[in-house]
């Protein structure tokens, strides 16, 4: 049984005590009494209301009971039940209001939680504090980054007039400075009142505070002299600490929007590096979409030069053209390279909030002298390059983040053009067909697994061999059969993409890497492939025929060097199914 049951059987269980434990007649009915106004203080407070109705119930039956069985007199029953029924109405009152209010603040909490931004926020909490607290007027002044006004978002009772309210020289910033509520009970006492409401007596400014952020001012007004209580004063710090929380969750989601949205354009920033085709295409494309998506003003790329002395020299830049990037690389490591040389000497993201205050900031052309932000390209200890960013406000740690997740992006495409390059300073061809050769085969693998596994995606594996090379190479003899490998490489080099890769892995067979491209994706490769070869070669011979056989990864294994296994097996299994189905060849 709840507890509060046993309360409701307070009149019997008292009656018994009171009047078997009493000396007189007079001290149990008293004792009886006492009991029942605690019971009713009690059941009011935390009782169920089957608990106040079995009491109500007990306490009026036992009237009888105790003028006609216990001798108690009439009067003094009466007075009981008189004194009960008093308690009980005030109690209930008080619950009632209590309710009311809980009521209030939960409903002033729904509603200003299902505002879209401060200012709608504002204009619900200031018409819920004039229709269902009653206050003839309030505001909500809201403080907008070091101005030194605090901005009227919603009124009412105010003046048109009063859109905002200094800092300093007003009781509104006097609260929003000290972060304490102010209550004027006369406001012409007050050397910092800002003239308000027509004939106002007394004011109440109350912060619009949560933890450590400071919002504005709930601020109400009354003509009347000592118009507020400390109950107002206690009822506007809890709506100003609701509202405050609401501004704090807006803030909150808000910026979390602003990441989300951030890190979904960087995502499509670095998928749009992935398909570049050497490091000044990914140069332009990362500016192009640094100024178009994240709306940077100024952004260049300055690519190193020379390691000792470090000199660096313009790439790309959303100001400069072409024609102009060599002349103002002259002219930066002319002046002694400036913050973005500073940067790459360190090694280090360097976040410059007001270049002027820096001897080492050179304006080359274009500078907008407000704040830069340089952030290295590095892969290891190898510095190929510095993204440099400039604008007039400051840059925000969450700039730094992003630059350095996009720099790193940027780092490991820069090293593997840089490895490209060298495989191609380095003739890692095959002589016959031009393609790559098996040196040039395992340096691209250790570049494309690096590339996926920083960036995710497909890679499919091709192997794929002539049909009928030894009955051509039989028939017309070795230099015949070398023209066909070499048809063969141009059908293959003609079908793929720049960024795909295409090896002679030995006598008639060929090793093809197609980045981002899935099992369908290299049916059509080599359906157009296989095609263009039936009509290369000679007439006796019926064109090149090919087999071949694809792993892709990750879906088949996350291993390039299994998915080779993988492609080479499948090959000769597609060879023998087709040796199978035929007798020629």
């Amino acid at each position: 049984m709840p507890w509060d049951w046993i309360l409701g059987f307070t009149p019997l269980a008292g009656l018994v005590v009171g009047f078997v434990e009493a000396d007189s007649l007079g001290a149990a009915a008293g004792a009886f009494c006492l009991l029942n106004l605690v019971a009713v203080f009690l059941l009011f407070l935390f009782g169920s209301p089957r608990g106040r109705q079995l009491f109500i119930v007990l306490a009026i039956a036992l009237f009888p009971v105790q003028v006609l069985f216990l001798g108690v007199p009439p009067e003094m029953a009466a007075l009981h039940l008189i004194v009960l029924w008093a308690a009980g109405s005030l109690l209930w009152v008080v619950t009632k209001r209590i309710d009311r209010e809980k009521a209030l603040l939960l409903e002033f909490v729904k509603r200003v939680n299902g505002a879209a931004d401060f200012e709608e926020a504002s204009v619900l909490a200031v018409r819920f504090i004039r229709d269902e607290f009653r206050y003839p007027t309030a505001a909500v002044f809201l403080a907008k980054a070091e101005a030194a006004f605090l901005d009227q978002a919603a009124a009412e009772g105010f003046p048109a007039e009063l859109t905002r309210v200094p800092r300093e020289g007003s009781v509104q910033g006097r609260a929003f400075r000290t972060r304490q509520s102010q209550l004027v009970e006369d406001v012409q006492q007050d050397p910092d009142y800002f003239p308000g409401i027509k004939g106002s007596g007394s004011q109440l400014s109350v912060p619009i505070l949560w933890k450590d952020s400071v919002y504005g001012v709930l601020d109400v007004q009354s003509r009347k002299l000592r118009g507020f209580s400390g109950r107002d004063g206690k009822t506007m710090e809890l709506l100003a600490g609701i509202l405050g929380e609401t501004f704090t969750r807006m803030e909150d989601a808000s910026r979390l929007s602003h990441e989300l949205a951030r890190t979904r354009i960087l995502h499509d920033v670095v998928q749009e590096l992935a398909r570049s085709r050497d490091k000044r295409d990914m140069c332009h494309k990362v500016l192009s979409l640094l100024s178009t998506k994240l709306l940077y003003p100024v952004a260049s790329i300055l690519a190193v030069e020379s390691v000792d002395p470090l000199k660096l020299g313009y790439l790309a830049s959303t100001k400069l053209a072409a024609s102009e990037l060599k002349r103002h690389s002259r002219q930066l490591n002319r002046e002694g390279g400036g913050l973005v040389t500073l940067s790459a000497g360190l090694g280090k993201i360097h976040n410059v909030p007001d270049v002027k205050a820096f001897p080492e900031y050179r304006r080359v052309g274009f500078g907008m002298e407000g704040s830069q932000l340089d952030v290295p390209i590095l892969f290891g200890d190898t510095l190929y390059a510095v993204l440099s960013l400039e604008r007039s406000l400051p840059f925000e740690p969450e700039d730094e983040e992003l630059m350095l997740i996009l720099s790193r992006h940027m780092a490991v495409l820069w090293a593997l053009f840089e490895a490209m390059e060298k495989l191609e300073t380095q003739a890692m061809q095959d002589s016959l067909t031009g393609l790559g050769n098996r040196r040039a085969l395992e340096d691209v693998l250790g570049l494309e697994e690096a590339r996926m596994t920083r960036f995710g995606g497909t890679l499919s594996v091709v192997m794929a061999d002539l049909a009928n090379f030894k009955t051509i190479n039989d028939r017309y003899g070795h230099i015949v059969g070398d023209r066909f490998l070499k048809e063969t490489a141009s059908c293959i080099q003609k079908n793929l993409r720049a960024c795909d890769h295409a090896f002679r892995y030995g006598g008639d067979e060929f090793l093809l890497l197609l980045p981002g491209t899935d099992r369908g994706g290299v049916q059509e490769v080599m359906k157009r492939v296989r095609e263009e070869c039936r009509l290369k070669g000679t007439e006796e011979s019926g064109g090149i025929l090919l087999d071949f056989g694809a792993a892709v990864c990750p879906m088949d294994t996350a291993s390039l060097r299994t998915a080779l296994r993988l492609a080479d097996d499948r090959m000769y299994k597609s060879k023998e199914a087709r040796r199978a189905g035929r007798r020629e060849e």
